[in-house]
């Protein structure tokens, strides 16, 4: 998930958050800090990668 938005800078994420593989890992990775979720409008969520989840690919790619 991190990799993907380094690639392609923010994404957006149209449906509700509901108990499904994508949004268990988008809450996983938001509860870590290393992304924002933030809803745009109704069904619509901005997801952005952040400053620790940059951090965290780059010293993944390190080793």
């Amino acid at each position: 998930m991190l990799e993907l938005l380094r690639m392609s800078g923010d994404i957006a994420v149209t449906e509700q958050p509901v108990e499904t593989i994508l949004w268990r890992t988008l809450n996983e990775c938001e509860a870590k800090g290393w992304l924002t979720v933030t809803q745009v409008s109704s069904g619509v969520h901005s997801v952005m990668l952040t400053a620790l989840g940059r951090r965290t690919i780059a010293a993944v790619s390190e080793q």
